[in-house]
């Protein structure tokens, strides 16, 4: 009699304890989501693999450049904005091809296409051990998302287990802009 007593309430602690570890284990995406490393914009953010350094933020209504000799004008509804940045990479050769701007509301803006043939692009750059590289990165978005935002750039969109560096945008130095020229030596 005593044992079926016994182990009635050891069942129920067993079931209990089951139950608490599945409501506190974190989801297979948080497990292998990227390892995220955060910092501020004029400031060195160094991951394992790479870092960054924001140099400006600009913020344009039209964007001018030339490419292959002939001029290209684009102009948006909503904000061009620029990004002049220098990485580096820190173990081997990469690209880091995926930048994205999280928007005053969380929104993510990913590189605009439009301007994907602008001179200096960054997503378009090998970095290389040793060897800084500087260029742009440009966005397009609704101009009320520019205030508080973030830039997140790792070697590929949605990464898992591999580093990602969040560097938190001045919204001071982002002065509007009626027309930015980018230039093959920058902004």
């Amino acid at each position: 009699m005593t044992r079926p007593a016994l182990m009635i309430p050891a069942v129920l602690a067993a079931a209990v304890l089951l139950a608490a570890l599945k409501e506190t284990t974190p989801s297979y995406a948080v497990l292998t989501g990227p390892i995220g490393t955060a910092g501020e914009q004029s400031k060195t953010v160094s991951s394992r693999t790479f870092s960054v350094k924001v140099d400006r933020v600009l913020r344009a209504k039209a964007i001018d450049y030339e490419q292959f000799g002939r001029a290209v004008d684009l102009q948006s509804s909503g904000v061009w904005v620029v990004v002049s940045a220098e990485l580096q990479a820190l173990q081997k050769t990469m690209p880091v091809r995926a930048a994205t701007l999280v928007g005053a509301s969380g929104r993510f803006y990913r590189q605009s296409r439009r301007a994907g043939d602008a001179p200096n692009n960054l997503s378009a750059k090998t970095v290389q051990p040793g060897l800084p590289t500087t260029g742009v990165l440009v966005f397009e978005l609704p101009e009320d998302e520019t205030e508080n935002m973030k830039l997140m750039l790792s070697e590929q969109y949605d990464p898992q287990l591999e580093d990602e560096i969040g560097v938190s945008l001045d919204a001071d130095k982002t002065a509007p802009q009626a027309r930015l020229e980018i230039r093959k030596d920058g902004v």
